[in-house]
């Protein structure tokens, strides 16, 4: 008589254990490379590869370039010196843009063995990007529209 007792009240327990909701653990902060040192190797490849780019730069100078003064062209007429100092009163140019980003945008990274499945830079959870083009700046799902986590995809 115990036991028809004891294995609905069991079962009772055990359904409404699984019904609760799970609390996850806050995602986990993603590692910042830019704060990361460079081991000695890394430092001599990065030298090597910036010592390269110049070589190649300084082979691309053209040396016309040098011999001709600051106004003349190819046809052997003179231009006038364009203003590069902000933007005068002529309405020439546009200020120039600052070139560092105000906020650096995080890239997911791609799920291997599956197309078009990427990896949130905040969470880790698998977010489908099936159609959307790479370098597109794309809002992270598991977020609230509030909190406008984005991120790029690869």
């Amino acid at each position: 008589m115990n036991l028809r007792l004891i294995l609905p009240a069991a079962a009772a327990v055990l359904l409404a254990a699984s019904c609760t909701p799970y609390v996850e653990p806050p995602p986990e902060q993603p590692t910042d490379p830019a704060g990361r040192k460079p081991t000695p190797e890394e430092q001599e490849k990065i030298r090597q590869q910036r010592e390269e780019q110049k070589k190649k730069d300084e082979a691309n100078q053209t040396p016309d370039r040098d011999t001709k003064p600051e106004g003349e062209t190819p046809g052997g007429t003179t231009e006038q010196p364009k203003n590069t100092e902000g933007s005068g009163g002529d309405g020439g140019s546009a200020p120039e843009k600052p070139t560092t980003p105000a906020k650096e945008i995080p890239v997911a990274r791609p799920v291997p063995g599956k197309p078009g499945m990427v990896f949130s830079p905040f969470n880790n959870k698998v977010i489908d990007v099936k159609g959307i083009p790479s370098g597109r700046l794309v809002a992270d799902p598991t977020y609230p529209a509030s909190e406008k986590k984005h991120f790029r995809v690869p």
